[in-house]
């Protein structure tokens, strides 16, 4: 692969070591100290990246999603280096990356291509995510929700809320719902409902190519929207809001002999 030239290293400052570690990597022969940049403040800033070949997050999963947003403008990679729990996205720990650094730098790495998903608010403004889009209701009322495919109705659901997720984001709350694991290849969408008052109401697979509308119909309150984790602001224009596969995709970094079904099975805990 393309050896790194220059790196833009974002760190969780609220992670033990993390700033170290992102010095350390600095201070390696192969960086010129004036093509390597540490920051601790994300989601970053507009252009943050634009001068960098990689950006380096030392952090978790939470931390690569706060850079999502820029990195997927500027299309620049993300390498991961897990300080977190379970580390889906960042596979990397703090030792393999000091042993692996040089390495990396060189060209030693593999690319792994993560399609995203676009949301069109009735506002006019848009939000990308690489792991899902939540719609909820508030703790009292169930959330009534009507979905069309390409125009065409799919159902109306009375749930605590709708996961859209992507092939990335089936490891998340959308498997913590009862949603299926999709390989990280797939470009699809994965509906699944949150406690589904109708018991017939199951996760629906979309191709790629689909056009997803969501209606609201909750005149008393409103519901409550995530992207990546990230909570928007509570208001009616929200909805309807449109959802897609975006056409580019962002790309992680890993290593070499990375095996997706290797890290499913240390993190989930499978024979």
């Amino acid at each position: 692969m393309k050896p790194i030239e220059s790196m833009a290293l974002v760190v969780n400052p609220s992670k033990s070591g993390a700033r170290e570690l992102a010095e350390e990597i600095c201070r390696h022969p192969s960086l010129k100290k004036d093509h390597c940049l540490i920051m601790d403040s994300f989601p970053l800033h507009h252009s943050a990246l634009d001068d960098f070949d990689v950006c380096c997050v030392i952090g978790g999963d939470g931390t690569i999603l706060g850079v999502v947003a820029e990195a997927f403008r500027a299309q620049k990679p993300i390498l991961g280096v897990n300080l977190g729990k379970l580390g889906f996205l960042a596979t990397y720990t703090p030792d393999e990356i000091r042993d692996r650094i040089g390495q990396v730098i060189a060209g030693d790495y593999c690319t792994d291509q993560r399609s995203v998903i676009r949301c069109k608010l009735n506002d006019g403004s848009a939000q990308i995510a690489l792991n899902d889009l939540v719609i909820k209701g508030n703790s009292i009322n169930l959330i009534r929700l009507k979905v069309f495919h390409n125009e065409k109705r799919v159902a109306e659901y009375n749930a605590d809320g709708l996961i859209f997720a992507t092939s990335t984001g089936s490891t998340a709350y959308n498997l913590s719902a009862g949603g299926p694991i999709l390989h990280p290849q797939t470009r699809s969408i994965a509906m699944t409902p949150i406690c589904a008052h109708t018991l017939s109401n199951r996760g629906i697979i979309f191709p790629e190519t689909a056009e997803l509308r969501v209606e609201c119909d909750c005149d008393s309150y409103l519901p409550n929207v995530s992207v990546d984790g990230r909570p928007l602001a509570e208001s009616s224009s929200l909805f309807p809001m449109e959802i897609s596969v975006e056409k580019d995709r962002i790309t992680l970094l890993h290593d070499p002999d990375y095996s997706h079904y290797q890290m499913l099975r240390t993190k989930l805990n499978w024979v």
